[in-house]
């Protein structure tokens, strides 16, 4: 039997919040893996995908784009990212952690 409990959260607030891009040629399921020193395992990270034009300018194409999962480690940023289309578009993970 699992015994559940309610615990309060605890109050954690950032000192900063910070932000960063990485661009990336993929399509289908992939993970995406952007390096950077600022993550540790500790690091609270969020992402988000968008396609992007040759000069780099965002915009919504036909092309389904999700996030799955965020996992910070050691020097780096993976995101599980779903590409919905059947030939390599270039997108733009956003980065966004807290310290």
């Amino acid at each position: 039997m699992i015994q559940s409990s309610v615990e309060a959260a605890p109050e954690r607030s950032a000192d900063a919040v910070f932000s960063g891009t990485a661009v990336f040629v993929a399509h289908g399921q992939v993970i995406l893996n952007g390096t950077s020193n600022v993550f540790t395992p500790a690091t609270r990270v969020t992402a988000s995908i968008v396609e992007i034009d040759n000069a780099g300018v965002p915009f919504i194409g036909s092309a389904r784009m999700t996030i799955h999962n965020v996992r910070p480690y050691q020097g780096g940023a993976q995101v599980w990212a779903n590409i919905e289309w059947n030939a390599n578009l270039r997108v733009r993970v956003s980065y966004f952690w807290e310290t």
